[in-house]
């Protein structure tokens, strides 16, 4: 069988082989096989129309012999068995011997299965194809591009019909999904602002609304009516009231102390050798915020599995990875899915480089098996984060690894997620990002990581407002963990909301059992508000919920806030002399630890020469440097303003989007 992937890319593959045969490189080749499956009406076409079609300056015996050598190429590559004739007029595609995605989507709007059809289409129809001199193809083509398009959209607003009768999470996920495909339709896009004033605050609508300007703008040029002016107007002035939130009194940190994590470390910056637990790339991402001062850096660094730090859970409510769960599909295949689960307990205790080897085996094993390769991206991305590989070496597995799942099953939503973090953090790509994760989004809707992926998208873009409530999202998603309660604090704390986090870190220690991470959020709290010797009482009772007596022992309670201060100074001392030593051995430690390290003791020409390594090697912990305090005092520098310049997300909104089809091969 013929297997035409024509939707947001083009890769077309004959019966006896896996890899794509017909590319771009031969558009004649694929514009005649391209119509003879989507013409209308369906069946054999008279091969004067296709002469006509793709051969039109050329005299009739040259077109003639030009569609026979290209139906001759076209047999032996893909078969001849795919191709029938009706006497010497007319070719066609045998019936059944082609499956093509752009057939599939026209089938299930045929049936009216909406939803399905919406999560069907992948993009534009053949992106890239363009054959010279064949206007009339060109013309065709527009039109079947047109036409499908609109009627995925057509779809996609009656999905949007059927999920606001039930109440369905996604709503939103599936309206912007509806207005992306029309980005001129302003009754889209005001109701599209409704719906996201509602779920995720008034910022995130009036986003909405500059992007309908630009897109009628670039378009249409072209301004929007009267009736979407005012709407944005009433979200512009309205004023909301924020209702203050109750703080209950502090718990006291437990009597009789956990056994110690393995990986828990007294200093502020975990070693290159620490492990994390798995929470999906965007967790960690999400929590590796540095702060002002050294107890800021502690809290947010020295987080160990049991302490639930960057996402990691207590080990009594030991729990899947929402963005690595996997359909009831691919369950069936028992002896994949224990291997796969094995990997899984990898990264449940930390060892992402066992849970990349425990994926890589399970691909030699089961070639065809996707999830082995989603977990694979993961376990890859998340050793970048975790400063155990460079980006260069990193980044471009996880995107293999992330790509080669999604040839295999296009609806694995952990494999989108995968490549949105490569595109957000290596090549820093926003708008990209963004569509990988509305695209993951329409495939689970409901899976809290994906909404907090977005949310580190906003933060990319400065826009906190939005990137606290998408955080919301997750809470409500899953309100049986504490994860996302700790993810929430943090993005208050980033946003510099910190009476707000304060109340979210003392909810979290009353609804859950005594969290570590969130005894750390509140020492950052504390650190922010100058309260050091309660900044310091917060980190300590963190490290007994550890168990960590040796850090105890080290950092006894302080009787005033500056020997609080001179203590967290001492650490910081020695945790630069010993990052500085590792480097010089040779030793990677990524660069944002000792910028951060060197920030915090004020040492000008140290900061600045490790953000710029930051810059240089991608570091994933890059857009954190614009938002956090712990910089504040650099940013007036002449050479500062020069290195924040170079970041092009932050001045252009990104790198040019690139190229679909290759963005999903």
């Amino acid at each position: 069988m013929i297997d035409m992937r024509v939707l947001g890319t083009l890769e077309i593959r004959g019966a006896h082989t896996d890899a794509a045969v017909l590319g771009l490189t031969q558009p004649r080749q694929v514009a005649l096989l391209l119509y003879l499956a989507l013409a209308q009406p369906p069946g054999p076409q008279p091969r004067a129309s296709l002469m006509a079609f793709l051969w039109p300056e050329a005299d009739e015996e040259s077109a003639r012999h030009s569609l026979r050598n290209t139906l001759y190429s076209l047999r032996r590559t893909l078969g001849d068995r795919a191709f029938v004739a009706r006497g010497a007029a007319y070719v066609g595609l045998e019936p059944g011997a082609v499956h093509c995605d752009a057939l599939e989507v026209r089938r299930l709007l045929a049936e009216h299965r909406w939803n399905e059809a919406v999560v069907a289409w992948n993009g534009e129809l053949a992106p890239g194809l363009h054959v010279s001199d064949a206007g009339e193809f060109e013309q065709w083509l527009e039109g079947q591009r047109t036409g499908l398009r609109r009627a995925v959209a057509d779809a996609a607003w009656r999905s949007v019909d059927e999920l606001e009768r039930s109440g369905d999470a996604g709503l939103v996920a599936t309206a912007r999904k509806a207005w992306a495909l029309e980005p001129t339709n302003e009754d889209g896009a005001r109701r599209l602002m409704r719906f996201v004033d509602a779920t995720e605050g008034r910022t995130a609508a009036l986003r909405v609304y500059d992007d309908l300007l630009e897109a009628l703008r670039r378009e249409l040029e072209a301004e929007p009516s009267a009736e979407t002016c005012a709407l944005a107007q009433q979200l512009k002035e309205r004023v909301d009231t924020p209702q203050p939130q109750p703080l209950s009194p502090l718990p006291l940190p437990p009597e009789a102390p956990t056994a110690r994590s393995e990986s828990a470390e007294p200093a502020f910056v975990a070693s290159p050798r620490s492990r994390r637990p798995l929470g999906a790339l965007v967790a960690i991402v999400a929590a590796s915020v540095v702060g002002v001062g050294a107890v800021l850096i502690l809290a947010l660094r020295s987080e160990s599995p049991t302490a639930a730090g960057d996402g990691a859970l207590p080990s009594t409510r030991v729990e899947q990875p929402s963005a690595l769960r996997l359909p009831l599909r691919f369950r069936h295949d028992t002896v994949a899915y224990r291997s796969y689960l094995r990997g899984l307990a990898l990264f449940f205790r930390g060892d992402h480089v066992g849970a990349r080897d425990s994926f890589a085996a399970l691909t030699e094993r089961e070639p065809v098996y996707a999830p082995a390769f989603a977990g694979l991206a993961h376990a890859y991305d998340l050793m970048v984060v975790d400063g155990l590989v460079r980006p260069a070496n990193g980044m471009p597995k996880a995107e293999a690894a992330a790509r080669r799942g999604l040839a295999l099953d296009s609806a694995l939503a952990s494999s989108y997620l995968a490549l949105a973090a490569v595109e957000m953090f290596w090549r820093w790509n926003l708008p990209a990002a963004r569509q990988l994760i509305d695209q993951a989004s329409a495939l689970d809707s409901t899976d809290p990581e994906i909404h907090a992926l977005r949310g580190v998208w906003f933060r990319w873009r400065g826009e906190m407002d939005s990137a606290i409530a998408e955080a919301r999202i997750s809470q409500r998603l899953d309100p049986l963990s504490s994860l996302w309660s700790i993810r929430l604090g943090r993005q208050l704390v980033l946003a510099r909301r910190y009476p707000e986090a304060e109340a979210t870190f003392r909810q979290t220690l009353e609804d859950y059992p005594p969290d570590a991470a969130a005894y750390y959020g509140l020492s950052v709290v504390y650190q922010m508000l100058g309260r050091m010797r309660e900044a310091q009482a917060m980190w300590r009772a963190g490290k007994e919920v550890e168990g960590d007596s040796l850090a105890l022992t080290a950092a006894p309670l302080s009787s005033s806030d500056s020997e609080a201060a001179r203590l967290f100074a001492d650490r910081e001392r020695r945790e630069v002399r010993d990052l500085v030593a590792a480097a010089e051995r040779g030793d990677f430690v990524p660069p944002n630890r000792l910028a951060a390290a060197y920030a915090v003791m004020h040492d000008r020409e140290g900061t600045l020469r490790w953000l710029d390594s930051m810059r240089v090697g991608r570091d994933p912990m890059i857009p954190n440097v614009p938002l956090s305090p712990l910089y504040d005092w650099i940013r007036d520098d002449p050479r500062y303003r020069v290195w924040d310049a170079k970041l092009t997300w932050r001045h252009t909104g990104a790198v040019a989007l690139p190229d679909t089809a290759a963005a999903r091969r």
